[in-house]
């Protein structure tokens, strides 16, 4: 019998294609890095992806599954990706290894979630969003749910929202570059119209402002990162 390794190895292209299979039907990545090159890098990355697993199941290691996940997330978040997207590839991945049966031994699947894991920012500011953020989230849904109520379908996709731009400002923090997020919402205001959600993109932001002012244990420095992407949407519709 093949081990696991060679029988990934054996569908990598399969298995690639298949992870990437549901990513374009959210508008996002055609409007940020146009349909050729979101789906010519898209795919090249997805059989990346699978490479590296096979050296991970070679080498049975899942630090380097993990160690190539913190190295994409150095690589892609400066160039307007959330770890949150790289996240959504991995599982697009372990998703593909299900349904070809790649189950058992379970490693495959067990490093792919180990590569996702390693994407939470481990210390400062960003660490302390990732561990406060299911009350943060909750508390700017609840603000939201509040000013502006809308369907449930829409709900659930706000939700993905509200999730995506706390992505981007611990990607900001954990880089230690403030600045990301303000680049961040500049583009994302533009593209906010394609959401069809039933608010404005900057009082999306609004709220955030508002769930980190519940959260005293976390720093000026976060509150400003957030202040000064508004300032910057301020200065652009002004």
């Amino acid at each position: 019998m093949q081990s696991l390794a060679r029988q990934v190895e054996a569908r990598a292209q399969r298995l690639a294609e298949a992870s990437v299979s549901g990513l374009y039907e959210d508008p996002f990545w055609f409007a940020r890095y146009g349909e050729e090159r979101a789906r010519r890098f898209g795919g090249e990355d997805a059989l990346f992806h699978v490479r590296y697993l096979v050296q991970a199941l070679d080498a049975q290691d899942p630090g380097v599954m993990e160690r190539y996940a913190r190295w994409l997330q150095g690589l892609l978040v400066p160039r307007g990706m959330s770890s949150r997207h790289i996240a959504q590839h991995f599982q697009g991945l372990r998703n593909a290894l299900s349904r070809e049966g790649l189950t058992e031994p379970p490693q495959a699947l067990e490093y792919m979630r180990a590569a996702i894991a390693a994407l939470a920012w481990p210390e400062g500011p960003a660490r302390a969003v990732h561990e406060a953020l299911p009350r943060l989230v909750w508390c700017t849904m609840d603000v939201l749910a509040r000013r502006v109520p809308g369907t449930r379908e829409q709900e659930a996709r706000l939700h993905d929202e509200v999730e995506l731009q706390w992505a981007y400002l611990m990607d900001a923090l954990g880089m230690k570059r403030p600045g990301l997020f303000v680049e961040h919402a500049r583009w994302y205001a533009g593209f906010w119209p394609q959401r069809g959600l039933p608010c404005d993109y900057r009082t999306l932001l609004e709220t955030l402002e508002v769930a980190l002012s519940h959260e005293p244990s976390l720093r000026e420095e976060v509150q400003g990162v957030v202040a000064n992407g508004l300032t910057a949407l301020a200065k652009e519709q002004s």
